[in-house]
């Protein structure tokens, strides 16, 4: 029901936006399908129109305002915003908290690395090279006690 409700406001504030008036109308033929005719005629009352043809200025320009806008905020109903909003939300503080995450392991290995690091460059290259084989091979899921175990032996790598 709730969904019915986003509609009804919606077209309460076109309906507001865009005054329909009988003046300057000019009488025009269009052919639709029955199947399409019925379906607009179910929406006649929910769309607060009196008749078809106001239902069809209500329906033409709102989808030539859609077409003439990169915006199309004013054009989505707004439980579908809500829901898209929401979920973009929750996708970025899960995201935003991984990043932290693997910041933090970043952070811990480059300080280790740094303090017993006593190779030459080739051996850094090397280590890239194999750290990034890794990454690709665990699809990012590693940690530093992981790698700790590979360096001790204690792994099947």
């Amino acid at each position: 029901m709730p969904l019915f409700q986003g509609i009804r406001r919606f077209f309460a504030f076109v309906e507001e936006m865009i005054e329909i008036s009988t003046e300057n109308v000019k009488r025009i033929t269009v052919w639709l399908k029955p199947e399409l005719l019925s379906r607009m005629d179910g929406w006649l009352g929910t769309a607060n129109c009196k008749n078809r043809s106001e239902f069809i200025s209500k329906a033409l320009r709102f989808y030539m305002g859609y077409l003439a806008t990169d915006d199309v905020s004013l054009y989505v109903c707004e439980s579908v915003s809500q829901n898209i909003r929401g979920m973009l939300s929750e996708n970025t503080n899960r995201i935003s908290k991984l990043m932290f995450k693997w910041s933090v392991e970043l952070n811990m290995m480059m300080h280790i690395v740094a303090a017993h690091f006593k190779d030459d460059v080739s051996d850094l290259r090397a280590l890239r090279g194999y750290s990034a084989d890794e990454v690709k091979r665990t699809y990012g899921n590693i940690s530093f006690d992981t790698a700790l175990d590979i360096q001790r032996g204690n792994s099947d790598d």
